[in-house]
């Protein structure tokens, strides 16, 4: 079975979604656009995948772009096959 860890970030509005992935990928994120895992709860049916790695850069680039820390969230996804655990990402 393989296994595989990411980031899904969550954001409030799917306009700010898409808004976010052009910034990120501008900037060299390896990032794209999934629909939120049903596991995880949000106001918007959208979310963000992303390299673990690049969890500090995407933080950064949030802030610099003003986007308000209440409207989006950072998890880790554990994935083994077809099971996925999420839990809150701490940097």
């Amino acid at each position: 079975m393989s296994s595989e860890n990411f980031l899904i970030i969550t954001i409030d509005s799917t306009h700010l979604v898409m808004k976010v992935e052009k910034f990120l990928v501008d900037s060299g994120v390896d990032v794209r656009i999934i629909p939120l895992p049903g596991e995880l709860k949000a106001s918007c049916g959208l979310s963000l995948k992303a390299n673990i790695e690049d969890a500090h850069k995407i933080l950064e680039l949030l802030i610099e772009n003003n986007i308000d820390k209440n409207i989006y969230n950072f998890y880790l996804c554990e994935k083994n096959g077809f099971k996925k655990n999420f839990s809150t990402f701490n940097f």
